[in-house]
């Protein structure tokens, strides 16, 4: 017998600021989200490529759901040294939560993120994987969805 020995990912709890989301004005993380397999996307909420790349993971999520897969817990955190940035473009009618990280937390720093990673966390909050989506583009209609699959099925996988 082998038994997985893989300590959990740090946990932290940031308010979620999407207006659109189903937890608004909650305090959402890791601990959160235990008992479902869940993703951390962090971003900048100001730049292009990111809001992009969290409208993509927002269509994953409603496409789970659409297909009954109800287990499945998506956000995403806003960089603290991106305080000043506007958020509302990221947010949007997504309807999944955004977070703002601060110093006095650091999510980012907890779990050495580069911007753009995503984090991918099986149901005990254990690291299946982190793919960083600034040169793996999720979006379906690029690499004929190789990607977005890829992501789709680690998702599928862990359940």
């Amino acid at each position: 017998i082998i038994l997985n020995t893989t300590p959990p990912m740090s946990t932290w709890l940031l308010e979620d600021i999407n207006t659109f989301s189903s937890s608004f004005g909650e305090f959402v993380g890791p601990e959160t989200y235990n008992g479902n397999i869940s993703l951390y996307y962090f971003g900048k909420a100001g730049w292009a490529m990111c809001r992009h790349r969290f409208g993509v993971l927002n269509d994953l999520y409603l496409e789970l759901q659409a297909e009954g897969i109800n287990d499945v817990s998506i956000m995403g955190i806003n960089g603290y040294q991106y305080l000043d940035n506007d958020y509302e473009q990221m947010i949007n009618e997504r309807v999944l939560p955004w977070v703002q990280d601060y110093p006095e937390v650091n999510a980012w720093g907890q779990w050495d993120v580069i911007l753009r990673d995503l984090f991918i966390l099986d149901r005990d909050g254990v690291l299946i994987t982190k793919i960083n989506l600034t040169a793996f583009n999720p979006d379906p209609t690029s690499t004929c969805g190789q990607n977005y699959d890829t992501i789709k099925n680690v998702i599928i996988n862990a359940r």
